[in-house]
C-alpha cells in the first residue's frame, strides 16, 4: 500500500523535528557514561548533576553487580545511534502504520484460529493463551506497534520507556491529520471511525455533518 511508505516518510520527518529542534534527550548510554564519572569519582569532570534517584537506584547497582562498570549496557558494539533519543523514529512510525492499518481493517473481528510459533520457530502451532477466544485485529495491531518500538530499542539498550511511548502517539497523530487530509480528496462521501491507543475513537470523514 502505497499510503503506507507515505505515511511513514511523514512520520520520520516529524520525528526528527522533534529530536534536533525541541527536546535534545540524550541516549541511556550518553547518561550512563555521566553516571559513571559520579560514580568513580571523577564527578567534577562534568558539570551534570545526575539525580539522587537514579544514582542510588537499585537497577543501577543491579548493573554494575552483573557488569562492573556504572557505564549502561547496550546491544550494538558499534554504541548506541548518534541522534537524540527522543521520541524514538521506530516507534513514531510504527504508531503511523498501525494507525492507517486500523482505518482500512475491522479493529474488532477476532481472530478465528491464531497461530504462534513452535519452540524451535520451524513451524506454526495453534495459540491456547487464556485469551486466544479474544483477540481482535485491533488488539494486535497496538501490540505490534509496541513490539517495533519496544523491541528495537528498550531491549536494545539505546531508547528510554518514555521515548516508546510518546513516539507511537506522536506517529498516531501523524496518520489521523494524513488520514483528515487525504479524506477530503475523495469524492465518495465516507466516515470511519478506529479505536486509538488509549481506547478512544477517532473519525475520519469527508462528510460536512462530521
Amino acid at each position: 500500500m502505497g499510503s503506507l511508505g507515505e505515511v511513514a516518510t511523514k512520520a520520520l520527518n516529524v520525528v526528527w523535528y522533534q529530536k534536533w529542534f525541541v527536546h535534545l534527550r540524550p541516549r541511556p548510554e550518553a547518561t550512563g557514561g555521566l553516571v559513571h564519572l559520579v560514580k568513580s569519582g571523577q564527578g567534577a569532570n562534568t558539570d551534570v548533576k545526575p539525580s539522587r534517584v537514579i544514582l542510588n537506584s537499585t537497577g543501577l547497582e543491579q548493573s554494575f553487580q552483573k557488569y562492573g562498570t556504572w557505564l549502561l549496557s547496550q546491544a550494538f558494539p558499534e554504541d548506541s545511534p548518534m541522534h537524540p533519543a527522543y521520541p524514538t523514529g521506530h516507534g513514531t512510525v510504527g504508531g503511523a502504520c498501525v494507525t492507517l492499518l486500523k482505518f482500512f481493517f475491522d479493529g474488532s473481528f477476532l481472530l478465528p484460529n491464531p497461530l504462534v510459533p513452535t519452540r524451535d520457530g520451524l513451524s506454526l502451532e495453534s495459540y491456547t493463551g487464556s485469551d486466544a477466544g479474544r483477540l481482535t485485529v485491533n488488539g494486535e495491531l497496538n501490540k505490534l506497534g509496541h513490539n517495533v518500538s519496544f523491541g528495537h530499542g528498550i531491549h536494545a539498550g539505546i531508547h528510554w520507556r518514555s521515548d516508546t511511548d510518546t513516539a507511537l502517539m506522536l506517529g498516531e497523530a501523524v496518520a489521523l491529520a494524513f488520514l483528515r487530509d487525504r479524506a477530503k480528496t475523495y469524492s465518495e462521501p465516507f466516515t470511519v471511525e478506529l479505536t486509538k491507543f488509549d481506547g478512544t475513537t477517532a473519525t475520519i470523514s469527508n462528510q460536512s455533518s462530521a
